[in-house]
């Protein structure tokens, strides 16, 4: 829609307006915010093509009132207001598709997963009809490499937290070096759940969760070694991630570059999302583990951690590939996130000032308001 089409629009159905009645903030909000609202739907939607339009929606809007000789001035704010939800109606449509398309996805990935967990269960089930019709020896042998398999894919099969969790309270009844022994589960679980998938920060945070709290979990039912495994899942959790963080490191190279770029953030925040989930775990937990759980997050805090060393140390090793294989999109991606920070900085500093005008405004009519009645009440004496 060019700029003599918007004007054109807009001042006939001022026009229109004015013929029927008058004309009200809400009518040139209404009109201006569809004008705009259609004049995005005709284009590519690109941030590009907004300022034009709104520009020419106001000027379209100005010289519409002007027309149908309404005020100007009283009336800017309405057509800000319907040229800017113009823009955002067009665009929440966009985002509400895609949010759709999102939640269906999700759903679908969910569908999957539990299809796929399915199909390894009957093809266990499938080995072991096969192992009945074997000597014992070979029925035994399959029926342990199933195990160990089934071990393998835990997580797949939403095992992880049960698993650990009966392994600890076994663990706790053979009585011989609990801690080791927890920490190389928890170790181990860790490390198989998240080498069920892509790395990402929030399926660490997930699984560090199921693993702890399971540890934990099973010390108290027990009422025995509650500390003791409290630190064993502690050490082991951060073991179980910092081996996945190696191999995430030298596996890298096969990442494509907006994948290396958001692996590099995951990194980055590893060490305080795994903070943040154990202090989660603590708060649910009895006394005796909250107290141990949140001592050792203080004092991994105060020192130098596994974790913190080895996602340091896969986060730089990223960092240099994405310098090799896109120095052009992170040179631009560095011109565009200054433009934006600067242009942030000019709007918080300009609507520091409006809110600051606001509240002394406010506070203003309030002292006036408490001098008159003062006042007011001295004159009734």
């Amino acid at each position: 829609m060019s700029k003599n089409q918007m004007q054109d629009r807009i001042t006939e159905e001022l026009k229109k307006v004015k013929e029927t009645g008058a004309v009200t903030s809400e009518k040139i909000y209404e009109i201006v915010r569809q004008a705009v609202s259609d004049a995005v739907a005709e284009g590519k939607g690109g941030a590009e093509e907004i300022r034009p339009i709104v520009k020419d929606a106001l000027s379209a809007s100005v010289e519409g009132l002007k027309a149908v000789e309404v005020d100007v001035t009283d009336n800017l704010k309405a057509s800000l207001e319907g040229a800017l939800d113009g823009v955002r109606s067009r665009k929440n449509q966009t985002i509400d598709a895609v949010g759709k398309e999102l939640c269906d996805l999700e759903k679908k990935l969910a569908a999957e997963k539990a299809e796929l967990a399915q199909s390894v269960r009957d093809a266990f089930l499938g080995a072991k009809e096969a192992s009945e019709t074997f000597s014992d020896e070979v029925r035994t042998r399959i029926e342990s490499v199933s195990t160990d398999i089934k071990l393998d894919s835990a997580e797949l099969l939403g095992l992880t937290r049960e698993t650990v969790k009966e392994a600890v309270k076994q663990a706790i009844k053979a009585g011989n070096d609990v801690k080791e022994t927890v920490t190389h589960i928890t170790g181990e679980a860790t490390e198989k759940a998240l080498k069920e998938g892509h790395f990402r920060a929030d399926r660490v945070k997930e699984i560090v969760e199921k693993v702890i709290s399971g540890a934990v979990e099973a010390a108290e039912e027990m009422g025995q070694e509650v500390k003791i495994v409290a630190q064993g899942a502690f050490a082991g959790t951060q073991k179980g991630i910092a081996a996945v963080v190696e191999s995430v490191s030298d596996t890298s190279k096969e990442f494509l570059h907006d994948d290396l770029a958001r692996t590099k953030e995951d990194l980055e925040t590893i060490e305080e999302l795994f903070t943040e989930t154990v202090l989660r775990v603590a708060r649910n937990s009895a006394d005796t583990a909250k107290n141990i759980l949140t001592e050792l997050v203080e004092h991994t805090g105060k020192t130098t951690s596994v974790l913190r060393e080895k996602t340091g140390q896969a986060a730089g090793e990223i960092a240099e590939k994405l310098k090799e294989t896109g120095k052009d999109v992170t040179h631009t991606t560095v011109e565009a996130a200054g433009k934006v920070t600067s242009v942030i900085a000019e709007e918080a500093l300009e609507l520091g000032k409006r809110s600051v005008d606001i509240a002394t405004g406010a506070i203003s009519g309030m002292l006036q308001g408490a001098k008159d009645a003062f006042d007011k009440g001295k004159e009734n004496k």
